[in-house]
């Protein structure tokens, strides 16, 4: 372990070439759009979420089971955070839909890319907002900036009413976290790895994995990924794939069920009187 966090220092051969990298990754100019491949002859595409309607679908289908929070963002929020964090949400998805998957095969040697896509981030969302309002049953433009921009289980299900998704086949969906470090690399971490239950046990997890970690290391330019394993078939991929145990003891404060000292009909304007008034409150309790 402690070897191989020694080891673990990036070459870089082209100073400018890196630099260049860099500040497209920080600014976003540089984002894996989507890859398109064959696999057991079968077609797949792996591509990140730019239409509200696959943000619906992911949290209807697949992540309603994983997740605690009953609420979700609306289309103007959902692109604000697309654009303007290091947040990555990627889907799997099988074009065949009327040729049921049998082949169980985890030869990965059958694959064959055909496509690759990479895109700023704006581009990305431009066609994200085009796609969606072509997929509207009401042919017509939909001003995100008009909708609700918190939602919960039953508003999904609405809105997902307003759209033509048939044909829409996820196999499986992850999500990819960039952390900015000073003086290295990214840092990056994996969230939710999901397998549709109808497609689990044929090694898509492990593609999955496979295709996120070429991402992250040759288009993101990150240093490590970290993951948290809460079960033991997910261990026993993530071992698979060189991911090794950290001896460390996390401690989580949940922030909305402590230091509950200023309500929303307290606070004010300035910031200076905010904080004033929750320092004052933390002394009070604790009788400091």
């Amino acid at each position: 372990m402690a070897g191989c966090k020694e080891n673990n220092k990036p070459i870089i051969y082209d100073y400018n070439f890196f630099n260049k990298s860099y500040l497209d990754i920080l600014n976003k100019k540089k984002v894996l759009y989507k890859y398109v491949f064959l696999f057991n002859n079968y077609k797949f595409k792996f591509k990140i979420i730019s239409t509200y309607y696959e943000y619906l679908i992911i949290y209807n289908n697949m992540l309603k089971d994983v997740s605690t929070c009953d609420l979700h963002f609306g289309p103007l929020l959902f692109f604000e955070m697309l654009g303007k964090s290091f947040y990555y949400p990627y889907l799997l998805y099988i074009y065949e839909n009327d040729k049921p998957y049998y082949n169980i095969s985890t030869n990965f040697n059958s694959i064959k890319f055909v496509k690759s896509s990479i895109l700023d981030m704006e581009s990305i969302i431009k066609k994200g907002k085009e796609k969606n309002n072509r997929y509207l049953k009401k042919k017509k433009h939909t001003d995100f900036n008009d909708c609700k921009n918190i939602s919960n289980n039953i508003d999904i299900h609405s809105q997902l009413e307003n759209y033509n998704l048939q044909n829409k086949n996820i196999v499986g969906y992850t999500e990819l976290y960039l952390l900015f470090h000073m003086g290295r690399f990214f840092d990056s971490r994996v969230e939710r790895l999901v397998v549709n239950k109808n497609y689990r046990n044929k090694s898509f997890g492990l593609l999955i994995m496979y295709i996120s970690i070429y991402v992250l290391k040759y288009l993101y330019c990150c240093n490590r990924c970290d993951l948290t394993v809460e079960n033991e078939i997910a261990l026993k991929l993530y071992k698979k794939l060189k991911f090794v145990n950290i001896q460390t003891d996390v401690y989580r404060l949940y922030l909305h069920c402590n230091y509950n000292f200023i309500t929303n009909s307290e606070k004010v304007q300035n910031d200076k009187d905010n904080i004033q008034m929750f320092i004052d409150s933390i002394m009070s309790k604790n009788g400091l």
